[in-house]
């Protein structure tokens, strides 16, 4: 007995005691010393719980004869397998388990054991009540078994149906008979006729908020703040009062809250509340088609028509399949981005489905028609939407064709389009005539704009600003001031108050016309009389009037004025003060306001580049054009779009020019035949250039050879006069003093 207590000492000891805790002993204020010897140690540990499992395991073996000794050994096995009250143990495998042996053992009923507290291995703490039991040993004829001795009885037969345990001891114990056994069919359909027996919604009381019967109150079960960024406007939650119970997110405000998200195009957040809904199942059937149409209208709405095209496709696996709404959403998202066979396609579905496209499905295609630039398809869906009985239930698939007439300035079939509505019996509406007037502007028929402004006011409709100011446009593109400051003035008369946009249609007049003091006496007029601060455009429209009057001067004072009136300059200003500088020669004014748009973080596009190398060629600086067009080429490396081969030959062309015009034909010659390496197809000026050069230094050879290159390389037409000009000067030879004999006149 001696023996097995000592070993057993050992073995809990060896259990008890991880290799971490062993190291953390035996390192001390010589812990250096101890660190360098920790590999013996940890493999002594090692040893040691070794030698430790091998004692315990044969005390395991010699158990079974000692199980028959008296009973006074138990005591002494209790003192060697039970820590002492208040032992806090170190790892899960020794939880005192055998602690709870009760007075058999030597613990009496009133001896409570301390809790357990979570080890080294990250165990969870375990809760205190758990290990507040006193247990008892009940002998039986199969042995020993151990069972819990409970303050309430229904807690123990509980214990007993779990483990098939018949209990003799608990008199109270009937109470959860049945408890175990599974609901029948009959109490559920008792519990229904209950529920169902409720009224679903109760009365309102006067003052009071009214609660929604499909959800639960905000304090049980929803989030305060996710319900404020999810609501449609907070002053709603607000005007309810504080976030009590009586504050109450009900589904009407949940289906508000995905209307307005899908109208803004924010399909993440129309998502995140539709999903909210979806979760109670009684409103899928009810509210399905709408929060899928809901759904559709955002991704379409966001400019992603095969998001949209995906919902459209999980509606017809559902019950509540697609109608007319889900359709014609689908089709508008299409037409956006002119993809005018995927809006054929869904009309061939929806027809197959037994929903028949009416007068929007048929806009749908018309402006998909209008984005892509195509006339012949436009007017085909005209058409086809006549042969189904709809040509005269809505104006938008003819205004779609009258926007195409109207971007190509196509004025006579646009009227001739608005008399075919007429014949069909459908009246043209505001839009029309807007476009009708724009088609004449466009064209620069002043009096055809007038026209449709009285045909309008005959018709029992008021011009409004975009018609005035289409009129205005016609004035402006011709430069016409006097004519734009009139119609400016019949518009006040009709009752109609311009706006910043009529301003710059002003402007623009005077930037047509080059009338630097106009420009500066329309701004005067805006600001002071109108009270209408200028905007972006207002400042870049005067820049380009400076540019068309070549004031270098004037365009940089409103390219400053602009910023100090607080606006960000885009590239359009830069852009027309760097015209301003070539127009006028200035080719180190216009580098510095290139580096200055640099500096301010824009980009430079083929515009500003072309312009700046146009000032280049004009001062004959061939460097600076060289460094501005290796820039340009780097650039174009990794945005081919935005540089179209016909530009970038222009911009090779000025670089051209700037060598001819400083006299070294070498290196203008040199450009020329990297252009044809790369496959840009110079321009006449090029040939031109080179010839003249050569005519000013006498070599008309030369200059007859690039003229003959000019028509055989590019076929061009060299002028009449420059021809004659080589042909009466002698033949000469770059780098020779012989004459040849002079070429034909080419035919004209």
């Amino acid at each position: 007995a001696i023996w097995a207590q000592v070993s057993l000492r050992f073995a809990r000891r060896a259990v008890m005691m991880p290799p971490q805790i062993a190291m953390l002993r035996m390192e001390g204020p010589t812990s250096g010393h101890c660190r360098r010897r920790m590999p013996r140690l940890l493999s002594s540990a090692q040893a040691f719980r070794f030698m430790g499992c091998f004692a315990a395991l044969l005390v395991l073996a010699l158990w079974g004869p000692w199980a028959a000794a008296p009973r006074s050994f138990v005591p002494v096995l209790r003192s060697t397998l039970v820590p002492a009250p208040g032992h806090r143990t170190t790892g899960p495998r020794t939880r005192p388990r055998l602690a709870a042996l009760g007075p058999m053992y030597g613990m009496t009923d009133d001896e409570e054991e301390e809790p357990v507290f979570g080890d080294l291995y990250g165990d969870k703490p375990l809760e205190e009540e758990e290990h507040k039991r006193d247990w008892f040993v009940r002998a039986q004829s199969k042995g020993s078994h151990l069972v819990s001795r409970s303050k309430e009885p229904e807690q123990q037969k509980f214990h007993d149906l779990e483990h098939d345990q018949d209990d003799d001891d608990g008199d109270d114990s009937g109470e959860m008979n049945g408890f175990g056994d599974e609901v029948s069919d009959e109490e559920v359909d008792a519990f229904m006729q209950e529920l169902q027996g409720q009224p679903i919604v109760q009365g309102t009381p006067e003052g009071a908020v009214p609660w929604d019967p499909m959800e639960r109150t905000m304090t049980d079960g929803l989030t305060v703040f996710k319900e404020l960024n999810q609501a449609p406007s907070r002053s709603l939650l607000y005007s309810r009062g504080l976030p009590d119970a009586q504050t109450v997110i009900t589904v009407k405000d949940r289906m508000q809250a995905v209307t307005k998200y899908a109208n803004e195009g924010n399909w993440k957040r129309a998502r995140f509340v539709m999903r909210g809904i979806w979760r109670r199942p009684i409103l899928r059937l009810p509210l399905g088609r709408i929060l899928w149409n809901l759904m559709v209208k955002a991704h379409s709405k966001a400019g992603r028509p095969k998001a949209a095209e995906s919902w459209v496709v999980d509606m017809l696996d559902r019950v509540y399949q697609p109608d007319i709404i889900t359709y014609n959403t689908l089709l508008h998202a299409w037409a956006r981005t002119g993809n005018y066979l995927k809006v054929k396609d869904w009309m061939k579905r929806m027809r197959a489905r037994g929903v028949p496209p009416d007068a929007i499905s048929y806009a749908a295609l018309a402006n998909a028609h209008a984005e892509a630039d195509d006339i012949v398809g436009l007017e085909r869906a005209i058409a086809d939407m006549q042969e189904a009985g709809l040509g005269a239930s809505s104006p938008v698939p003819y205004n779609a064709l009258l926007k195409l007439f109207a971007k190509h300035g196509m004025d006579g079939r646009a009227e001739n389009a608005v008399q075919q509505m007429e014949d069909l019996g459908l009246e043209p509406d505001r839009v029309t005539y807007a476009l009708l007037i724009k088609a004449a502007a466009q064209a620069q028929d002043i009096e055809g704009a007038a026209k449709w402004i009285g045909k309008m006011q005959s018709d029992g409709q008021q011009p409004g600003q975009e018609h005035f100011h289409g009129v205005m446009t016609a004035h402006a593109r011709r430069g016409d001031l006097d004519g734009v400051q009139a119609w400016f003035q019949v518009m006040q008369d009709q009752g109609t108050m311009p706006n910043v946009y009529t301003f710059n249609v002003w402007l623009s007049a005077a930037a047509q016309a080059g009338d630097t003091r106009a420009a500066e006496d329309i701004m005067t007029v805006m600001k002071e009389d109108f009270k209408i601060q200028p905007d972006i455009v207002s400042f870049s429209t005067a820049i380009g009037a400076c540019a068309e009057a070549k004031d270098v001067e004037g365009a940089r004072q409103w390219l400053f004025r602009a910023e100090d009136e607080g606006l960000e300059l885009d590239l359009k200003c830069y852009n027309q003060a760097i015209k301003a500088c070539a127009r006028a020669g200035n080719s180190s004014q216009a580098e510095h306001l290139t580096r200055r748009l640099l500096r301010n973080r824009l980009t430079p596009d083929m515009y500003t580049y072309n312009t700046m190398l146009s000032a280049f060629a004009k001062d004959g600086n061939p460097l600076g054009a060289e460094y501005w067009v290796d820039r340009m080429q780097r650039q174009a490396r990794y945005n081919h779009a935005q540089f179209p081969a016909e530009q970038v030959a222009i911009a090779y062309g000025e670089v051209l020019l700037a060598h001819a015009r400083s006299g070294n034909f070498e290196a203008a010659e040199a450009w020329l035949s990297q252009m044809l390496g790369e496959g840009i197809e110079p321009d006449g000026r090029c040939y031109l250039a080179l010839a003249r050069g050569h005519l000013e230094q006498g070599r008309s050879g030369e200059a007859r050879l690039w003229l003959d290159r000019m028509s055989s390389w590019s076929g061009l037409r060299a002028p009449r006069a420059l021809l004659e000009e080589a042909q009466a000067e002698p033949v000469q030879m770059l780098g020779g003093d012989e004459e040849r004999e002079p070429m034909p006149v080419m035919a004209k």
